[in-house]
């Protein structure tokens, strides 16, 4: 199909025409596939304007990105009304954010402030939660350093709290977003907020500090061993995992050590996580701890240390005189089945 065709259809009174007519733009090569998509953008049918939005995103040059911008500016005078359900508008900041628009800023700023509260099957809903979270990220990509002030800001988002809006999982993924994003700014200054938030986590979701923790190591804090060592100790197994896990990223002298003592404490999916981490840390010491872990009163905690064990000789002589001499028969097969591999 041409881009007169697609142009025809595009212009159809049935809005699954107008929705196929996208996709084939999409497809389309040069300059008619940039100007049907900005055409598509300013569709009645928010449904259509965001999959124009997402395929713009794909490529587009220095005029077809101002123009997203100005739709965006446009949309957010009056959301509701213009785009329900925020979709147009998050699809936009992915794609500003992918083509590195830093011109879209101050419209970024405006969307990464955006509550936008409607009927959700008649229950009142902040439908924003996405676009907050888009905006973060893209903010984050075009490198506006300016801008780390918003996404910090967002990362302590109450918002829908404010609302008394339900559903506590939606809520949270604009601070997820916000962690992620302060991590791709690459700025030292975004460990502040990432510390601020792991040190006073009163009231926040396990996944939103998981997401702070892995920002800060990736930001190479130096301080980030004395941020997450408290929550080895943790209540909640999976978080204190999870902090072993990034504590074992930061290839600290400590490390080993601390793994150590953690796995004593913990059982299920986190003990064997937290073993696991220990062959990402490649010392003497993280090898040593392993072998003494094959010697635990503990079964789960022989059977985890097994799975960890690095494939050398010294290993499969553990390997042998567990299978013969353990007083666990899931031990022994365990470990049978690990020499016959």
């Amino acid at each position: 199909m041409d881009a007169e065709q697609v142009r025809k259809r595009l212009r159809s009174k049935q809005t699954q025409d107008r929705i196929g007519a996208v996709r084939q733009a999409s497809a389309l090569d040069g300059p008619p596939r940039q100007a049907l998509l900005l055409e598509a953008l300013a569709d009645k049918s928010p449904y259509v304007g965001a999959l124009a939005a997402e395929a713009l995103g794909e490529s587009a040059d220095d005029a077809a990105a101002l123009a997203m911008t100005e739709r965006f500016a446009f949309l957010s005078e009056d959301g509701p009304a213009r785009d329900p359900g925020c979709h147009i508008r998050g699809n936009l900041a992915f794609a500003l954010g992918r083509l590195q628009c830093y011109a879209a800023s101050d419209v970024l700023r405006v969307g990464i402030r955006t509550t936008q509260i409607e009927a959700v099957g008649g229950v009142p809903f902040d439908t924003a939660a996405h676009l907050r979270g888009n905006c973060a990220l893209a903010l984050a990509q075009i490198r506006d350093m300016d801008s780390i002030r918003d996404i910090a800001l967002l990362l302590f988002d109450r918002s829908g709290f404010a609302h008394g809006l339900p559903d506590p999982k939606v809520k949270m993924e604009p601070r997820k977003a916000a962690a992620r994003a302060l991590s791709l700014t690459g700025n030292v200054q975004s460990r502040l907020p990432l510390t601020l938030r792991l040190v006073h986590p009163e009231n926040e979701e396990p996944e939103v500090l998981q997401e702070c923790m892995q920002a800060l190591v990736e930001l190479e804090d130096p301080h980030a061993l004395e941020v997450l060592e408290p929550y080895l100790q943790h209540r909640d197994m999976r978080l204190a995992a999870y902090a072993a896990l990034m504590i074992a990223q930061t290839q600290a002298p400590e490390a080993a050590a601390l793994l150590g003592e953690t796995i004593g404490r913990l059982s299920g999916d986190p003990l064997r996580a937290t073993v696991l981490a220990l062959t990402t840390l490649r010392t003497p010491e993280a090898t040593e701890l392993l072998y003494a872990l094959t010697r635990s009163e503990r079964e789960a905690v022989r059977l985890a240390a097994m799975d960890a064990l690095p494939p050398n000789a010294a290993s499969r002589t553990v390997l042998e005189a567990l299978s013969a001499h353990d007083p666990s028969p899931r031990v022994r097969a365990a470990a049978k089945s690990a020499i016959a591999q």
